[in-house]
């Protein structure tokens, strides 16, 4: 009988051949006799499995016949593990490369600091690799003009690995341990895609865990750190929708000293800086996914975005549009994400 692995790593990949060959290819390096290395082909028509098999036959493939969405992806990914008998998993999109000593200094820290149950690399640029893409991340405080709040953790590069403690970990690398996922589930599937990380962190806070990020820069994804943050209707919808949902679920997310109803008056502010960032943008359509994200999210509607007639999105366009002809204050110094 085989042993089962210490770690698992589940790459996630749809239609992403190239960029699953420059993830896996880095990766190689990382992989030790107690790693299992797990491909899940989120129901790919690019021969994404057929690549892996032949060029990284060390790799397991896990093949979903149907894309139900990211997130259905990546519960399929960690159910495997748990089925191994991992006791920790990291989760990887499949658009980054990896440092060698990834594995190697994450276990590192989970052993020097056992009372963490996620940890997280520092991540940087792909295309500007020595600058930060994120870092520590705290959620809904008290006074911020956002909700994503930047907390910088230093690359000391430490041995053993120091770690900062954060709210909220990026789900590009994050490495869970099983235990925790068997206490508080898998990922929620409702988002479809867009804050579910977030959601499995404050979960994993309410049942008593911890998360944190090493001082260790490990992980490079793909992106530009002069790349615009307007012009993305999907993005802006599921930003709207799903963080209303999250919200709604955790009570408000309270826990950093913003009140019930203050969170949810931050989060309407927050929506219509959006909705006028896209429009001064000259981005009407994302504008209009904010608002469709709104009111979806308040009748409770999931799934990808569907962009057609909505009740409720006129009252809400008129809101925002009063608002926007009155003299109003930049949003300066929020951490928008």
């Amino acid at each position: 009988m085989s042993t089962p692995p210490r770690t698992a790593i589940v790459v996630l990949s749809y239609n992403g051949l190239e960029d699953t060959r420059k993830c896996l290819a880095s990766l190689h390096a990382a992989i030790r006799p107690d790693v299992l290395p797990l491909l899940v082909d989120n129901g790919s028509t690019d021969g994404t499995s057929e690549m892996v098999g032949r060029e990284f036959p060390w790799c397991r493939i896990l093949r979903v016949a149907v894309n139900r969405g990211p997130i259905a992806g990546n519960n399929a990914g960690i159910e495997a593990a748990l089925d191994a008998g991992a006791e920790w998993i990291v989760l990887l999109n499949n658009d980054t490369t990896v440092d060698p000593a990834l594995i190697d200094l994450l276990m590192q820290a989970a052993a020097a600091h056992p009372e963490f149950d996620v940890l997280q690399p520092v991540i940087y640029f792909m295309d500007n690799p020595d600058v930060v893409m994120t870092d520590g991340c705290n959620f809904n405080l008290r006074g911020s003009l956002g909700f994503f709040d930047r907390q910088v953790v230093e690359v000391t590069r430490s041995h053993p690995p120091k770690v900062a403690e954060v709210d909220l970990v990026n789900g590009c690398c994050m490495m869970i341990r099983a235990a925790m996922v068997r206490r508080i589930g898998l990922f929620d599937e409702a988002y479809f895609m867009y804050h579910d990380e977030s959601d499995l962190c404050l979960r994993v806070t309410e049942s008593g865990g911890r998360l944190g990020v090493i001082d260790h820069g490990l992980i490079w994804h793909k992106g530009s750190a002069t790349s615009k943050m307007t012009g993305k209707k999907s993005i802006r919808y599921l930003d709207a929708r799903n963080l209303w949902y999250l919200l709604r679920k955790h009570s408000g997310a309270t826990r950093r000293g913003r009140s019930y109803v203050g969170s949810f008056a931050a989060y309407f502010r927050y929506m219509y800086f959006w909705y006028c960032a896209e429009h001064e943008a000259g981005n009407n359509a994302s504008a209009t996914a904010v608002i469709d994200g709104i009111v979806d999210g308040l009748l409770g509607r999931r799934g990808p975005y569907v962009p057609g007639p909505r009740l409720l999105v006129g009252p809400v366009r008129l809101l925002f549009e009063l608002a926007r002809r009155r003299p109003r204050a930049a949003l300066r110094g929020a951490s928008f994400r």
